[in-house]
């Protein structure tokens, strides 16, 4: 009996200890959140969809766009770095007045990174809008995009590869403790087909500007691989929610008259599955 008394005594010692080791932790925590930093350009920035976080003046940041809508669930503290028009380059140097380094958001007690970058680079993104676009009217006889552009666009994500390796490195050593998620784009296009009265574009030269995006993505996973760091798809999941489909199901703004998203951009519900999938890689 005296042994089981003791036991039982024992028991409940450390069952007490352990109640306030938790309590204690538990509060540590609330004190001490996870500390988040997002990396991107526009894609990551949310531009165009209200309300406006403010400043800096040309960022086009949202207080709705992924990196906040994570925070928010999770409980992180955030420092969105994320800009419109940002380049690798621009992770390391200064984009416009008011806006730093990305890198600069980054320290040793950063926990949480995630970067969606690079379709900028070399243009490809507003160059390759541009360069297949068609007239207004839809007439035009020009020749198709991909064999007006002899593959320049592909060949600059190749080059864009070394630049996202880099990047990741940089986040390594600024960052030692975070998580790293490389975040991929969702689809912008439709697989098949066009809307040319929403987009500007053939079909043929529709479908091009996908496969471009695909290429993109492909890269960008594969130099996560390479780092041994994440890669959240978004692109499989928003496929037959491109530009082209109606305003009900389309998670990215078309090129005319889009609503509350710039134009071939993610709008607020694509920005929310984007969240879904960045917190689904954090599980």
């Amino acid at each position: 009996m005296r042994l089981r008394r003791r036991t039982t005594t024992l028991a409940l010692a450390l069952a007490s200890v352990a109640g306030l080791i938790a309590g204690a932790t538990a509060v540590a925590l609330a004190d001490d959140p996870t500390e988040y930093v997002a990396l991107g350009a526009s894609f990551s920035a949310g531009a165009g969809i209200p309300p406006s976080a403010g400043g800096p003046s040309g960022c086009g940041r949202s207080t709705k766009n992924f990196p906040n809508l994570v925070a928010d669930a999770e409980g992180f503290r955030l420092k969105d770095m994320s800009c419109g028009g940002a380049q690798t380059r621009h992770l390391t140097t200064s984009q416009t007045a008011g806006q730093p380094p990305q890198f600069d958001g980054l320290s040793s007690t950063t926990d949480l990174v995630t970067m969606q970058i690079g379709y900028n680079d070399g243009n490809v993104y507003s160059g390759s809008i541009a360069d297949c676009s068609q007239t207004a009217s839809g007439s035009s006889q020009l020749a198709p995009c991909e064999a007006r552009t002899l593959g320049r666009y592909s060949a600059e994500i190749q080059v864009t590869a070394a630049n996202i390796a880099t990047a990741i490195a940089g986040i390594k050593s600024r960052a030692p403790s975070a998580k790293i998620l490389v975040v991929g784009y969702p689809a912008v296009y439709p697989k098949q087909g066009n809307c040319p009265g929403r987009n500007p574009f053939s079909a043929g030269d529709t479908a091009f500007l996908d496969r471009l995006e695909v290429e993109l993505n492909t890269m960008l996973k594969t130099q996560a691989q390479l780092a041994n760091v994440d890669f959240v798809d978004t692109y499989g999941p928003s496929v037959g929610h491109d530009s082209c489909k109606s305003q009900s199901t389309r998670w990215v703004e078309p090129y005319t008259n889009p609503v509350a998203a710039i134009r071939l951009h993610p709008n607020a519900k694509g920005h929310q599955q984007v969240a879904n999938a960045v917190r689904a890689a954090l599980d």
